[in-house]
């Protein structure tokens, strides 16, 4: 019986901190996965927005972006989670206080504030993402975003920021100086539990389990879920007591190796 295998971007597919593509063995797999008849879907924080188009023409069977608040299948969106504009409107004044710059993500752009704070951070972000020709300002078109996220840029104004909107976001904290903020409820595996229901109700798709693959703290939900939670070998520690199995790091093909390792290629 076939299965679903799910892929994390960001230190899964492809490490941008490293300027590492997705490798030509990883894109083999991908194609040999659904050559097999098996599905291959994005899971990642980012919104659909921020994933690079390399990763777009890979051909993915489905997309869950920017950690359940969207999800689409061959094309077809199953759910899209917009913010509504009295909290975007609270979101861009707690930012503008607390003189932060930050990225509104949608499905369709990236927003930034008409006020840059700290260009430096500023363009580190734009960067990050490759989003400069998806980028809007917030006064150039009707906002529509999923999520947000942001650089911290000291621990007041990080705390301001939270206490300020944790009614009606929830707060992604990593090691790092990153922050994400999601709508309560949302996740990757509400997104996986929307895209399994679905295949199962409109498409009769079976499938015996899933794989999740990931490398960083907001896959934890996501490497719950599945059936068998890989996790790169240049994870974040704190997530390998969720792992089934810690592959290769993501430059020496871990995808593959994991992929072998469980007889699927």
């Amino acid at each position: 019986m076939k299965k679903i295998v799910y892929f994390d971007i960001d230190g899964t597919l492809l490490d941008v901190t490293r300027n590492f593509n997705v490798s030509a063995k990883t894109q083999q797999s991908l194609r040999q996965l659904r050559a097999d008849g098996n599905l291959t879907i994005i899971n990642t924080g980012r919104s659909l927005a921020c994933i690079p188009q390399e990763i777009l023409d890979l051909n993915f069977d489905g997309i869950i972006a920017g950690c359940g608040t969207y999800v689409e299948f061959h094309g077809q969106v199953l759910f899209n989670r917009i913010l509504d504009s009295e909290l975007v409107d609270r979101i861009i004044e707690t930012f503008s206080r607390e003189k932060t710059d930050l990225l509104l993500e949608g499905p369709d752009f990236v927003y930034t504030l008409d006020t840059v704070f700290d260009p430096v951070v500023a363009r580190e972000a734009i960067d990050l993402f490759n989003i400069e020709g998806r980028r809007r300002r917030i006064s150039e078109t009707p906002v529509r975003i999923n999520k947000i996220s942001y650089l911290i840029r000291d621990s007041h104004s990080d705390r301001a920021i939270i206490e300020a909107l944790q009614d009606q976001l929830h707060f992604i904290i990593y090691p790092t100086d990153i922050r994400e903020g999601i709508p309560p409820g949302c996740n990757k595996k509400t997104g996986m539990i929307l895209l399994e229901k679905w295949l199962q109700r409109e498409i009769d798709f079976k499938f015996a389990e899933t794989l999740a693959f990931g490398d960083s703290m907001n896959d934890m939900d996501m490497l719950k879920h599945a059936t068998r939670a890989i996790a790169m070998g240049n994870s974040d520690s704190g997530i390998h007591h969720l792992a089934d199995f810690v592959t290769l790091d993501v430059v020496n093909d871990g995808i593959e190796y994991a992929l072998k390792h469980y007889n699927l290629i």
